[in-house]
């Protein structure tokens, strides 16, 4: 299982890489001059660095006082769970693996992205790593375990501590899986009460489907239940479902490679009934192990929150099984309304391509098979919208409200700086805020990126060549000072649409290591861009 978890995640990212993300990315743009932030702001940004040493934990409580927060502004922060890379003695966290080394770093060997030989390395391209200014604090145990209690408090206690009141976790969900009942490995696995399984073959459940990686969240949640209240920070699911793979290994069910090897059993078969199925089993799930948490993130009217990652993705993959995305959000809100709850807030997670050369790359909104009655051989993503044209269908399918994980263009706007990137980033403030000022009913909650560097994982964007497209754009980096500078921007552009805009900036990302989006405390930058987020939102 561990295994095949493996390189079913690491087909994902790639394809994520190639397909979704890179979309965006990928019509050649003649490059400016590469720009460094760190370098620009160097000289004004003397920022102390001796709380870099010891646990700032102390020297909060040394501080003694009490904290308020701006105008009741609410900042939340995406979270990304890490897994393994290897099995037995030789597991270690993929995370960790790629800030370490290219040695063990399994995203840098694999022959689908980069070509037969990996990641090439030469005198143009050459190694830049290892990355150890990115290994977490020591107060977070350095390359710490996911399901390490001590550190899963510290996370919670930095959060809360310097501003941020709630996070998003990637929620990931595997459609395909089926499990057993019976056998006690999978007996404790999620299945609603009542639904049929076949006691035949070990309690065999009919829908298939369960969490994915969801070790961190675990332990962040068994020690927040710990917690006094007021200490307790609020969580929300960001549900990711992306990934080509992802969605190939449910058209493989019932394929004849996959009877032959026992995998599925005649019968089992990607059809429109189960795919609904499927995400009612989904939404059970989050109303019976999440929802009904008092740590949940709620909206004023009691509503839990739900992010969606990149919705274009699930709408492709729900249009092949004639389905709207109208109809498929619209299922969990009467889950949610019968299990005595007044819906669902869903807000989209998504960004695309807006100029016409990038087309190719866009926001496909259906899928399409090779062959019909053979899912299995795959086929084709098509009707792509650019993004400023799939943004205002948003609201007829069911959502509430609008963010970003990145930006990574506005228009003919590029990111090859951070500079570049709050330029990027004030164009879609401005634009989104000003296109839903008047819909009370939708909100668009402004997003803040720390900044954007794939270099651990091979750099931007891979390529069967051995070397990445776009290498230029993982010079898109931060420091204290241009964070904090965007933050300022961020909470001016909330406050002035604050009708539209709802009360809620979304910051990427707590722990994005291998994209250089990481506002865990570091023993490269300390504690500098939580500092950040504290002076700009907290007030003493």
């Amino acid at each position: 299982m561990m295994i095949k978890m493996f390189a079913l995640r690491v087909g994902w990212m790639f394809t994520l890489l190639l397909l979704t993300i890179g979309c965006t990315e990928k019509a050649k743009i003649t490059s400016p001059s590469v720009r460094n932030d760190v370098q620009v702001m160097q000289e004004t940004d003397q920022h102390n660095t001796g709380g870099q040493i010891g646990d700032p934990s102390f020297r909060l409580q040394q501080e003694g006082k009490s904290t308020t927060y701006n105008d009741g502004q609410q900042i939340g922060v995406f979270f990304m769970p890490s897994w393994d890379a290897g099995s037995g003695k030789n597991t270690k966290d993929i995370f960790w693996a790629c800030l370490q080394g290219k040695e063990d770093c399994p995203f840098l060997k694999v022959g689908g992205t980069w070509g037969p030989k990996g990641r090439v390395y030469n005198q143009r391209y050459p190694y830049e790593g290892p990355y150890l200014d990115k290994k977490p604090h020591p107060s977070l145990k350095g390359f710490y375990r996911r399901d390490d209690p001590d550190v899963a408090e510290k996370q919670l206690e930095y959060m809360k501590s310097y501003g941020i009141d709630f996070f998003a976790y990637n929620w990931y969900f595997g459609r395909h899986y089926y499990y057993h009942k019976d056998y006690a490995p999978q007996a404790d696995i999620y299945y609603p009460k009542g639904w049929p399984v076949d006691q035949s073959r070990d309690g065999r459940v009919a829908v298939p489907g369960l969490e994915e990686w969801t070790e961190q969240l675990e332990a962040l949640l068994k020690v927040n239940a710990q917690l006094p209240k007021d200490k307790q920070m609020k969580f929300a699911l960001n549900w990711v479902d992306d990934g080509n793979d992802r969605w190939m290994n449910w058209l493989n069910m019932g394929s004849p490679e996959n009877v032959k090897n026992k995998i599925n059993y005649p019968g089992e078969a990607p059809t429109r009934e189960l795919f609904l199925k499927v995400h009612d089993k989904m939404t059970l799930l989050w109303i019976d192990k999440y929802f009904s948490r008092d740590d949940y993130l709620k909206d004023e009217q009691g509503r839990p929150v739900v992010y969606f990652y990149f919705p274009h993705d699930t709408e492709s993959l729900a249009a092949y099984h004639k389905i709207s995305m109208k109809e498929l959000l619209s299922r969990p809100q009467a889950l949610a309304k019968k299990a005595g709850m007044k819906g669902i807030k869903f807000i989209a997670v998504a960004s695309g391509s807006m100029q016409n050369n990038e087309r190719p790359y866009a926001m496909p909104t259906n899928f399409k098979v090779r062959e019909a009655g053979k899912p299995w051989l795959g086929g084709t993503y098509e009707n792509k919208l650019l993004f400023q044209d799939y943004v205002p269908r948003l609201k007829d399918m069911g959502f509430e409200g609008l963010t970003a994980y990145v930006y990574h263009s506005f228009y003919g706007q590029y990111n090859f700086s951070y500079k570049d990137m709050r330029t990027t980033y004030r164009g879609h403030w401005d634009k989104w805020s000003k296109y839903f000022q008047s819909d009370s009913g939708f909100e668009y909650q402004v997003p803040v990126a720390m900044g954007w560097n794939m270099k651990p994982m091979g750099g931007t964007w891979p390529q069967t060549t051995g070397f990445p497209s776009e290498p230029q754009k993982d010079e898109v980096i931060s420091n204290k000072y241009s964070f904090k500078q965007k933050l300022q921007d961020a909470q001016k552009i909330s406050a002035q649409y604050r009708s539209a805009n709802g009360n809620t900036v979304m910051v990427c990302c707590w722990n994005e290591y291998l994209e250089g989006n990481h506002i865990e405390p570091t023993e490269g930058h300390g504690f500098d861009y939580l500092e950040a987020i504290k002076e700009v939102f907290v007030k003493d």
